[in-house]
């Protein structure tokens, strides 16, 4: 059984936008959320390099948008023995991605990405930081609301001193973030929360605010070591970013999630403006500081638990944010990352030294080879 055809399942902003207008949301929300599907936006810019790359290691590929998957299945299924599903979009609510998991397990089929425990997990931040902190990792004090209301809570958070940070629990790409999303008291911090319910239905999370730096954590295996093939990158900050640095909000990534993000020619709610900031990675591995070097030393031994626990595999993404100190707080993580953005694109030049096309073909074969493992059943 040798793998010859690969299948690629992407789900539009498009699709997304009308299934969410007929679920009641606004056309300019359904906008909003349908932003974080940016990347199946971008994907035909990459057609090019993957069917290229693929074809050099003898293998065919087919791209499917997610709602014609399910008439397409029964001839994936019946050709299985030399076939792998993979699909770019995750989630259970507002995407349904993460679905082609369960349906590569129902119809035998090798599929490219975390198990699907991970799949529906990863979406819900208060229970991937709750699964995080049971593995040993640093995360700050959360309190889950729905609405004003508060219906969980993880860690201790009274007694602090600084201010509160809200963001929505499943929603990403910064969907829901603005600059005042960082409160001064949690009264504010309750009526973000509030604002979130009433705009997105979705409930927030409420925490300490972190000062410091977005590191973010990349991940492809290629066949090396865990370590070895991690990205450990920070994000400079930029004076003119929405709130001068101090975070990212929807307005700042709206223009920059994209494969054209230096351009910031977006679609959604950014189309018509001009991008926010160029994007700059700082790879915190070939930074000599003391700070730097703490960072990547405690972020590989996090990343390590991290994945062991969730059985991270295949690619993945990692979020967490540094003090001044270097010491990494966990927020979350991805299993379908955004390939075709600025920060997983860096990530595979340095740490690989390939295209998208060149490292998904390895990758692919590799993920195909333990399809049959024990794990599987």
């Amino acid at each position: 059984m040798t793998l010859s055809n690969v299948v690629i399942v992407y789900e539009t902003e498009a699709a997304a936008r009308y299934r969410l207008i007929e679920f009641g949301y606004s056309e300019q929300i359904s906008a909003e959320i349908a932003v974080y599907l940016g990347q199946a936006t971008d994907l035909p810019g990459y057609v090019d390099d993957i069917g290229s790359a693929m074809r050099g290691e003898g293998l065919d590929v087919e791209f499917v948008e997610l709602d014609d998957l399910l008439p397409r299945l029964p001839v994936y299924v019946a050709r299985r023995d030399s076939t792998i599903l993979w699909s770019i979009t995750d989630g259970i609510r507002y995407y349904r991605g993460s679905s082609v998991a369960s349906l590569a397990r129902l119809g035998g089929l090798a599929r490219f990405g975390a198990p699907v425990t991970a799949q529906h997990v990863c979406q819900d931040k208060f229970a991937s930081l709750a699964i995080a902190s049971a593995a040993g990792l640093s995360v700050a004090p959360t309190r889950l609301m729905e609405g004003a209301n508060e219906i969980a809570a993880l860690g201790d958070g009274s007694g602090h001193d600084c201010d509160f940070f809200v963001k929505p629990n499943t929603l990403g790409a910064k969907i829901g973030i603005f600059a005042d999303s960082r409160c001064a008291t949690f009264a504010e911090a309750r009526t973000v929360a509030q604002r979130l319910w009433e705009r997105y239905r979705d409930r927030a999370l409420i925490q300490p605010f972190v000062e410091g730096d977005d590191v973010r954590v990349s991940f492809m295996d290629l066949g090396r070591g865990f370590a070895a093939q991690l990205g450990i990158d920070r994000l400079a900050k930029d004076p003119a970013s929405e709130t001068g640095g101090a975070f990212m909000t929807m307005k700042d990534n709206e223009t920059l999630s994209g494969a054209r993000d230096t351009k910031g020619t977006r679609g959604g709610f950014g189309a018509a403006r001009e991008a926010a900031f160029v994007p700059r990675m700082v790879n915190l591995r070939a930074e000599s500081d003391a700070r730097s070097r703490a960072a990547v030393g405690q972020i590989i031994a996090m990343a390590e638990r991290l994945a062991a626990v969730v059985r991270l595999r295949d690619y993945f993404s990692i979020d967490f944010r540094i003090d001044a100190a270097g010491s990494p707080t966990f927020f979350e993580f991805e299993v379908c990352p955004g390939v075709t953005i600025y920060d997983f694109q860096s990530y595979l030049g340095a740490v690989h030294g390939l295209s998208l096309g060149g490292a998904l073909a390895q990758a692919l074969k590799l993920a195909f080879a333990r399809r049959l493992e024990k794990i599987e059943a």
